[in-house]
């Protein structure tokens, strides 16, 4: 049932009293998105709330009239003989003395009030701010990796790496009750646990949502699909038009997104060099030459190309750590008996095979 506005306003009042729970700070929030004037209404009884509190705290002070009020009230005591005796001389002969005691003592208090006005007025204005700032729609960032790999930390605390011409859009905070983040390549994250927030990372139809979990996605495979391979923690694969009919990654397991079709399969992962292109390490156990150089031109961004079959067949098993593509092309030059042309920015490998 739609709620009337006299509802509204008791509960703005109530949210700058400290008496609203946490739903109805939701319910407050969602009013004051639907309609400018809401947030507008808003914002005038945040003044009016401050002028109030200030009102009740502060108080208009005149010390000379306080201090003849006083002064007549002593003057007039004739019940006490002692005190006309001793006080009354005293008063009228150090009159200033007592007057200087009185305003100082005055002024103190009155600066207390003071203070209690500035801490009521900041205790207001610091969650309005924070209110009215979750309010704002996050400026959109992005992460561009045009010239080479990025690694980077978004809002939440999570770590990403980009990999040469990939970009990530994401928003200046997470606000709401997602983590929305769009990419465009190759990327590595470890998204910050957070139960309550889903990270969810969109290309196209397609979207993947974690936890809090550390994979690889490649959203330009050169097979036209995407790829997910996920080391540990779970992920949830869907279209967002069919986000209950979910494909489930456990550690280990990869899984390739036919856009087109709209199809999702998974599998064991078996590439163990799927990190190369960040971490500069290779694995090659009985790989062949042609997988070896394919792997090679994307991680070096290298044009290398073989000259023969035989060559393209045989196998290979090394591993390379963080070395440069030179060192690499010189171990599998001594190992198959290679001969290696430099053509400008082609590569050219040519020999006999391994027969």
């Amino acid at each position: 049932m739609e709620k009337n506005s006299t509802f509204y306003i008791d509960l703005i009042t109530r949210y700058f009293s400290g008496e609203t729970t946490g739903n109805e700070n939701e319910i407050l929030v969602e009013w004051l998105k639907s309609n400018t004037e809401n947030l507008k209404l808003f914002k005038e009884y945040q003044k009016t709330w401050v002028i109030v509190e200030k009102a009740r705290i502060e108080e208009q002070l005149d010390v000379d009239a306080e201090w003849k009020k006083l002064e007549g009230k002593i003057l007039e005591i004739k019940e006490t003989p002692v005190f006309h005796q001793q006080a009354v001389p005293a008063i009228r002969q150090h009159g200033n003395s007592f007057r200087n005691l009185f305003i100082n003592r005055t002024l103190h208090l009155h600066y207390q009030r003071v203070i209690k006005m500035a801490a009521v007025i900041i205790l207001i204005a610091i969650p309005t701010f924070l209110f009215l700032r979750y309010l704002i729609k996050p400026e959109s960032k992005k992460l561009n990796a045009s010239t080479g790999i990025i690694e980077s930390k978004l809002p939440d605390g999570t770590s990403v790496t980009l990999n040469t011409g990939s970009l990530l859009e994401y928003p200046s905070r997470f606000s709401g009750a997602k983590r929305d983040v769009i990419l465009a390549g190759e990327a590595w994250f470890e998204v910050a646990h957070d139960k309550t927030k889903p990270f969810i990372i969109s290309n196209g139809k397609v979207r993947i949502e974690v936890l809090g979990t550390s994979f690889y996605v490649n959203t330009k495979n050169t097979t036209g699909s995407i790829e997910v391979i996920l080391s540990n923690g779970k992920i949830a694969l869907y279209y967002n038009d069919r986000p209950s009919v979910q494909v489930l990654l456990t550690p280990g397991e990869k899984a390739e997104i036919l856009k087109e079709q709209e199809k999702i399969s998974k599998s064991s992962n078996d590439n163990e060099n799927f990190l190369s292109w960040k971490t500069k390490i290779f694995v090659f156990n009985d790989d062949l030459m042609s997988e070896i150089i394919q792997a090679l031109n994307k991680v070096y961004h290298a044009n290398i190309m073989l000259t023969n079959n035989n060559i393209s067949n045989c196998r290979i098993t090394a591993t390379f750590d963080n070395q440069s593509l030179e060192s690499i092309l010189n171990v599998l030059k001594s190992t198959v008996n290679l001969t290696i042309r430099y053509k400008g920015s082609e590569i050219e490998i040519s020999g006999d095979g391994c027969n």
